[in-house]
């Protein structure tokens, strides 16, 4: 239900910016939205479980969330060699080694990994302590997004800033709520040494 929410929600603002939803890229910018805002949400949970003792028992809606956000990720993957075929599908290998291949495939890696582990077999196989050191990578690959981000639209961004004509580029938006989840996971173990207190991992 939020999936559907938020992929709405994106398809209303990427037509405030001028898409036309006729076109498929105008649909897949919303499901890489609604993916990214739901991989943010389930790394988020753990944090906000260290600063608001309370949310402690909703910590299991991060697999959900996250299994969501690579699910529809992986729906983005494959829309893409229907929206610029010449450069995902028939040029795929020629590109595989550009910015937007490396941190997007590493990431895409990452995540399929952590979806795989995602159940109570793999604990039992890797170990309670490596399960959670696996796990941990969803925020490197999440990091990479918005490096893969700042390769693709960079310049677009820069154009924005100096005008500041209109709504900002979709993908400015996502990365600054994603690069907030990734500040707030780096408070915790600050937080822990500041107050010395031991909190939820």
């Amino acid at each position: 239900m939020l999936a559907f929410a938020f992929f709405n929600l994106f398809l209303v603002y990427v037509y405030f910016l001028g898409d036309s939803l006729t076109y498929l890229i105008s649909w897949s910018k919303a499901v890489a939205g609604t993916s990214a805002v739901l991989l943010g949400m389930s790394l988020s949970l753990s944090s906000f479980g260290y600063y608001f003792d309370f949310l402690d028992r909703h910590i299991i809606y991060r697999k959900y969330f996250g299994l969501v956000g690579f699910w529809t990720a992986l729906l983005y993957s494959i829309m893409l060699l229907f929206v610029n075929p010449a450069r995902y599908f028939y040029g795929f290998f020629e590109n595989l080694l550009s910015a937007d291949f490396i941190f997007g495939l590493s990431a895409m890696i990452i995540f399929t990994f952590m979806a795989i582990i995602s159940n109570n077999w793999a604990i039992r196989w890797l170990g309670s302590e490596r399960w959670r050191f696996f796990l941990g990578l969803g925020y490197v690959a999440y990091a990479l997004l918005v490096i893969r981000a700042v390769f693709i639209e960079g310049h677009l961004w820069i154009e924005w800033l100096d005008t500041v004509n209109g709504l900002p580029p979709a993908r400015l938006l996502i990365s600054c709520y994603a690069v907030s989840v990734l500040l707030f996971r780096a408070s915790v173990p600050i937080a822990r040494k500041v107050k010395g207190y031991k909190g939820i991992q």
